[in-house]
């Protein structure tokens, strides 16, 4: 069994976004429908860009290392969602490229002790003109990169699964 991350101690690197699942998100057995748990990992996604980079809201236009595409992404569903419950999304950076990073993420019971999902998703920045790769902003590739070795240092470098 893979145990979830201890939030007690969130690893250096990390973030952490914790919300409630809706009555929306479920499906007819009253479980979260399996895609609604990536929809989770992008809204704290959103955040923790939003937070590292100074945004005061998702604004590609002023921050343009939020304009990227997922070119990848790999989730195990370790356990089932059941109704309307507190949830943990903790996301850390994998690996950082010059113009990709893959992001790894758990999926977690609000109170800490069930591990949903894992997986990772790669994300490539692009141009918003002719939407051709790009390399991250410098500003990124630091703050990014820091987080990075923080994750790595912590243990969680490979944790989310099968990529390296």
């Amino acid at each position: 069994m893979i145990e979830p991350i201890d939030l007690s101690s969130l690893p250096l690197g990390c973030f952490l976004y914790q919300t409630d699942t809706h009555y929306d998100d479920l499906d007819g057995q009253m479980v979260v429908h399996h895609p609604k748990y990536l929809t989770f990992v992008e809204r704290a996604q959103q955040l923790w860009f939003e937070s590292v980079l100074g945004a005061p809201r998702f604004d590609w236009e002023k921050f343009p290392d939020m304009y990227h595409v997922v070119s990848r992404i790999e989730s195990d569903y370790l356990s089932s969602i059941n109704g309307v419950v507190p949830i943990s999304i903790v996301l850390w950076c994998q690996r950082l490229r010059a113009g990709s990073m893959t992001t790894g993420f758990a999926i977690q019971s609000g109170d800490k002790e069930r591990l949903y999902a894992r997986g990772f998703r790669t994300n490539c920045r692009i141009s918003a003109e002719d939407h051709r790769p790009l390399i991250w902003t410098d500003s990124f590739l630091e703050r990014f990169g820091e987080l990075e070795a923080q994750a790595l240092a912590s243990g969680l470098g490979a944790w989310s699964g099968r990529h390296r």
